[in-house]
């Protein structure tokens, strides 16, 4: 056996190779005319393309996440001189050198299994995105996969004056890995939304007989879906570095080593979370396109076949919310000094009051009405401007309390679904229930049970947990300043909020995934191409939620393997490197003492 780099290098190239080899033996099979339909056994067809097709969006998802939190890291490292950004940046890309080669061999197998089980459909996609299919997207991934080996295998070769060549190829890497994104969201946006036909044409034949590549790219959803992808991707990156830190964290026997991974598994939720607090409002956007494409989608998402989907997906966000302050406040207990720290009673008030007020503001100035930007941000500007006058100060532990109390209340008003109250329960009566009925009116707006099922109240929730998490945050900065940490001395079980943090985000990925794809209805693509199989039906959520959590599993088992594999031939390499030091220092003895002979 060679040395630990090598056999990597010697595997990850063999995985590429077969991934190669899978693609392109699937795209020899797509010339076949009339392919017949093949039967899964099992789950069935549409079960297996979505296993495979999932499992392939997930490393992808990191791979192309993770460089962006790499590439930031070095950076950073560059720039302030700490070699802890160095260390956590090569640590990471080991991880993703070795699952990137995953995201060949899925991507094989997804589109093996798609021939076999809807051969009429992919070759329809294939001839209306041949220039994508056949020329863009295997360049650009040819091109992403040399330059991620590139960027590996020369760490060492561009360091000292060198180190920008090296930080270039980072940038370049991303940028390759983000056009490649855009440009297979092209046909995945196409499927949900169609262009629509100039007027007096018939969409059938506008697709199939004037409309463009570029028509057909450029689609209602395609910038939002990239939008939301790309903050997906990046929160993504920082929740698995946040699990990588905690396995190693948990496998350390230094204290030296704990401290690194304790900062290490910090930064990376840091950047997780930074990311899933801009995503639910790029999930809007998305949610907006598609309900402004066609009307009946929105309903079937929010009030009919997928509601519950949405409920179940309110109920992951608000946990992930409640993790990462958790957290926050898991890390503010190893800051000597974190208990003198206090924030001002004004804040405390603003953050309790903002469900009520931004859902009053934007029930009665829906968004995009500008008095619904104006009205929120002159609220908490005036807040701002008295804390610098009010005496009143509350402390951390209140602060965090009442936190996570918000957290709970935004998390609850974001499930409330349509009626959830009784019909009769409003109904006039003889005072027996004791549930208010009626409207309060206010004048400018009226108040009543059925509004916190409203897209206003939706967005004021998310925007308290959005709140809450930034005075977690500057409380956290605040005692960072003011105190000193002492790395590596965290709560063990801030560990396994990491691991929940991971899981977490890729369990709830894959159920908006399916969402998603589910908006289509009985269509294969939306108004063109009709799924006439015995599987064109909405699936139950808990027949999802299995599935979902089935996949979820079977990523995190592989990148648990891709870690372990990367921890032992790390400790092989530091092992060979000190047998090599302690062989040049005996040699060094040696000529000493017959020179002293």
């Amino acid at each position: 056996m060679g040395p630990p780099t090598t056999r990597k290098r010697c595997l990850a190239v063999v995985l590429i190779a077969v991934g190669f080899l899978l693609i392109g033996t699937a795209a020899a099979t797509a010339q076949v005319p009339l392919a017949p339909v093949h039967e899964f056994p099992l789950g069935g067809n549409r079960e297996a393309v979505w296993v495979v097709a999932q499992l392939h969006i997930l490393f992808a998802a990191f791979i192309l996440g993770a460089p962006i939190f790499v590439t930031v890291c070095e950076i950073l490292g560059w720039k302030k001189g700490d070699t802890r950004y160095e260390r956590l940046a090569r640590e990471v890309t080991s991880v993703t050198a070795v699952l990137y080669s995953m995201t060949a061999l899925t991507g094989g197998f997804f589109i093996f299994v798609l021939l076999a089980t809807y051969p009429r459909l992919t070759e329809w996609l294939v001839n209306h995105f041949f220039a994508i299919f056949a020329l863009i997207y295997p360049a650009l991934f040819i091109a992403e996969t040399i330059i991620l080996y590139l960027y590996w295998y020369t760490w060492d070769a561009l360091q000292g004056a060198k180190k920008l060549r090296h930080i270039a190829l980072g940038v370049l890497l991303n940028v390759i890995g983000t056009a490649t994104l855009i440009v297979i969201d092209g046909p995945t946006a196409f499927m949900n939304t169609p262009v629509k036909s100039p007027e007096g044409l018939d969409l059938q034949t506008f697709i199939e007989t004037t409309a463009t590549v570029w028509d057909k790219m450029n689609n209602f959803v395609w910038w939002p879906l990239n939008i939301h992808r790309f903050v997906g991707n990046v929160m993504f990156g920082g929740f698995i570095a946040g699990l990588i830190a905690a396995y190693l964290y948990l496998a350390a026997k230094t204290d030296e080593d704990r401290a690194f991974y304790d900062w290490f598994g910090f930064v990376g939720n840091l950047i997780g979370v930074g990311a899933f607090m801009v995503l639910p409002f790029a999930g809007y956007l998305l949610s907006y396109e598609l309900c402004d494409y066609n009307a009946s989608i929105c309903p079937y998402m929010m009030a009919d076949q997928l509601s519950m989907f949405f409920e179940v997906q309110g109920a992951m966000i608000g946990l992930i919310f409640l993790a990462s302050n958790y957290y926050i406040w898991l890390s503010m207990k190893r800051i000597e000094g974190a208990e003198r720290i206090r924030m001002s009673a004004a804040i405390l008030f603003l953050m309790v009051t903002i469900p009520v007020v931004f859902m009053l503001a934007w029930t009665r100035f829906p968004i995009p009405d500008p008095m619904s930007f104006i009205i929120p941000a002159a609220y908490v500007g005036i807040f701002l401007l008295i804390v610098r006058f009010l005496p009143w100060t509350v402390s951390t532990r209140t602060m965090v309390k009442a936190a996570f109390l918000m957290v709970i209340i935004g998390n609850a008003i974001w499930m409330t679904p349509h009626a959830f109250v009784a019909t009769q329960a409003l109904e006039p009566d003889d005072g027996s229930l004791s549930l208010p009925h009626g409207e309060l009116n206010l004048g400018f707006v009226a108040v009543s049970w059925d509004m916190l099922a409203l897209m206003p109240a939706k967005n004021a929730a998310a925007f308290t947990l959005v709140f809450v998490t930034i005075v977690n945050y500057i409380l956290y900065n605040r005692a960072i300043r003011q105190g000193r940490i002492q790395w590596g001395k965290i709560d063990f079980i801030s560990q396994f909020v990491l691991v929940f943090l991971a899981f977490s985000a890729i369990w709830t990925m894959g159920l908006m995934g399916a969402v998603r794809e589910l908006t289509r209805k009985y269509f294969h693509v939306y108004n063109l191409q009709y799924d006439f199989t015995s599987e064109a039906f909405t699936p139950t959520l808990a027949y999802s939620s299995w599935l979902i959590t089935g996949i979820t599993l079977t990523f995190y088992l592989v990148v648990s393997f891709a870690i372990l594999l990367t921890l032992r031939m790390g400790k092989e390499k530091v092992h060979v490197e000190a047998l090599g030091k302690r062989v040049t220092t005996v040699k060094r003895h040696a000529e000493v003492t017959t020179k002293a002979g």
